[in-house]
């Protein structure tokens, strides 16, 4: 549990397009209140979170919305240097919110690690391969009014399976005692956790600890189709691992590598999806930055 920061005002900070259109319903039942921003664009949020940490770093910004949403709120306290007064509370109205399904049944304040990549940060999971191209098709089947957000991700997954392609990458793992590994192979999929779920609930990282101080990294190798297939439904409910010991289970070993580290340098990656937001980057070097955010969950 974190310390109580003192805060002097609270900012509802509203996504009109998380949700489908929530944002609307919830503003109506914010009329009270006495600070109520309804964002523009993801520009105009991370600039006026910026702008009011530098008025009032003791604020507590209450996001409405999704990982998108709160990915960008993380970017701006980060880059605003005061996160460590400023609070952040997370109000999930959006079709993908899998960064609080990590703190389901968790109420109070407590302080989080922050991932940092190539200069920006995530709270939640940063993935490669597989997994980012099933996020840029999962994009456009959210836009659709039949398809509910919750089986978006699944969707992708099956619209992806057979147009896998694996990458041909050199992973640098850092270890908190400093020494390093190196792997050179095919992946699959690559995935960096400091919370358990991303894709619509998959627990990719399901011995992660969001104030441990540690990346949870997750590398599937180049398996065929059929293994793959039989791979998902454990990767899904995250009992590919030992959630409590971060030891890979028996018969998955020949498939999933599963580490604790402080440091990964991932080369030949293509893409990088961190929180939902693509970037296009074949290199990507991530860290980690223990308790760098207050988190107010209720």
């Amino acid at each position: 549990m974190g310390v109580t920061r003192k805060i002097k005002q609270v900012m509802h900070i509203l996504n009109p397009f998380a949700g489908k259109g929530a944002a609307k319903k919830v503003k109506e039942s914010l009329s009270g209140s006495d600070y109520v921003y309804m964002s523009e664009s993801s520009t105009d949020t991370s600039e006026f979170i910026k702008k009011s940490c530098q008025e009032n770093p003791d604020t507590c910004f209450t996001v409405y919305g999704g990982d998108g949403t709160v990915f960008k709120a993380v970017n701006a306290l980060m880059d605003s240097g005061c996160a460590d007064r400023a609070s952040l509370k997370v109000v999930p109205i959006g079709s993908g919110n899998d960064f609080v399904r990590t703190f389901d049944g968790f109420k109070g304040e407590t302080e989080i690690d922050i991932l940092t990549f190539n200069g920006r940060y995530a709270a939640n999971v940063i993935n490669m391969g597989f997994d980012c191209s099933v996020v840029k098709r999962v994009v456009n089947l959210k836009k659709s009014p039949f398809i509910p957000g919750k089986l978006a991700y699944t969707f992708g997954v099956a619209g992806e399976i057979f147009n896998k392609k694996p990458m041909d990458a050199t992973v640098t793992i850092t270890n908190a005692d400093g020494t390093q590994e190196i792997l050179q192979e095919k992946f699959l999929l690559i995935a960096a956790g400091n919370c358990c779920y991303y894709g619509g609930g998959f627990k990719a990282a399901p011995a992660a600890k969001y104030n441990d101080g540690l990346i949870d990294l997750v590398l599937v190798k180049n398996v065929s189709i059929p293994t793959f297939i039989g791979l998902v439904g454990d990767y899904k409910k995250g009992t590919f691992v030992n959630s409590a010991t971060g030891e890979v289970v028996e018969k998955f070993k020949k498939y999933v590598i599963y580490r604790k580290c402080v440091g990964i340098k991932i080369e030949g990656c293509g893409s990088v999806c961190a929180d939902g937001e693509i970037f296009d980057e074949d290199t990507v070097e991530i860290g980690i930055i223990p308790k760098a955010i207050n988190l107010i969950m209720d």
